[in-house]
């Protein structure tokens, strides 16, 4: 933990931040705090990696289908209420499971990203849906106790067809997180979301 700013002076603010993280964390106290801001300012302009990783406060995922086989014995009850036939392969499915894109406290590199493939869930689904999840828990399994943030819709393309994919990327290690949806095929289509970080969802 680096202090800047002039009350980083403050002998009891230095004393009760070492009482609380000392275990945790090393505190960083500048000898010209004022300056340390502009500085610091200076090199991220300068340095375009001078962040190389984040670590991430939440599990950011989408919902899913799971094949009833995978699912964890400890969700029985969702998975009874959510079972599901697909029309398109007549396979058993479960419903509102979550992807994990990247799970609570991992750490991201600055650009990474990470991509799923996904295709129609039935016949008669028109549109692409991506709705984002944010949970405190790492591998949730389920959505019901996550945060939905936000949702990405896209047509499917006349040529379309059941068993085609499409693609679900997450951008992160930058000041927002990028969420993408992509169909590829005569036409290139794409939509973008973005998800700001708000303080405390990451810990740089």
């Amino acid at each position: 933990i680096c202090l800047v700013d002039g009350f980083n002076q403050s002998s009891y603010l230095q004393y009760k931040l070492k009482q609380y993280y000392k275990s945790k964390y090393t505190l960083v106290i500048p000898k010209e705090p004022i300056s340390a801001i502009v500085k610091g300012d200076a090199q991220l302009t300068i340095v375009p990696h001078f962040i190389s990783s984040r670590i991430v406060k939440y599990t950011y995922g989408v919902p899913c289908l799971f094949a009833n086989r995978i699912c964890s014995v400890s969700f029985e009850s969702h998975i009874s209420k959510y079972k599901y036939i697909c029309d398109i392969d007549n396979k058993v499915y479960v419903k509102q499971c979550l992807v994990v894109f990247v799970n609570k406290n991992d750490a991201v590199k600055l650009g990474q990203v990470v991509q799923h493939s996904y295709s129609k869930i039935s016949k008669q689904e028109k549109i692409a849906y991506a709705e984002i999840y944010r949970s405190e828990e790492r591998d949730p399994e389920v959505i019901t106790k996550c945060t939905c943030l936000g949702m990405i819709k896209v047509p499917y393309p006349a040529h379309f067809n059941d068993e085609d994919e499409y693609f679900i990327r997450f951008y992160f290690g930058e000041p927002v997180i990028r969420v993408t949806v992509t169909i590829k095929g005569k036409e290139y289509i794409e939509k973008e979301q973005q998800i700001n970080y708000k303080v405390p969802d990451l810990i740089i």
